[in-house]
């Protein structure tokens, strides 16, 4: 399993869940999408493998976040929704 994918599932608790598309709500989120593409070869340091830059998605609205650039900032916003929502929850489990 790729780095950003073990980050990914650590932060959010799926490792033994199947997550719903953030996207659609509909589809099963098969894909880890960055919002800031780390274009062809990658990035030096991975320094975009960071939890506000991945977004979970199923295939098709994955698709469609390459063929369509402007949603990524839609799916920024409700990126950061969550891990608000999620720290939040943390705070207030911890009290």
């Amino acid at each position: 399993m790729k780095d950003y994918k073990k980050l990914f599932s650590r932060y959010w608790g799926y490792e033994d869940q199947t997550p719903i598309c953030w996207g659609c709500n509909q589809a099963v989120g098969v894909d880890i999408h960055h919002l800031i593409p780390k274009g062809m070869g990658g990035v030096k340091n991975n320094r975009l493998n960071r939890i506000d830059n991945l977004f979970l998605l199923c295939r098709q609205c994955h698709n469609y976040a390459h063929k369509n650039k402007a949603i990524n900032e839609e799916y920024k916003k409700i990126l950061l929704e969550r891990i608000e929502l999620r720290e939040k929850n943390l705070i207030w489990a911890n009290t």
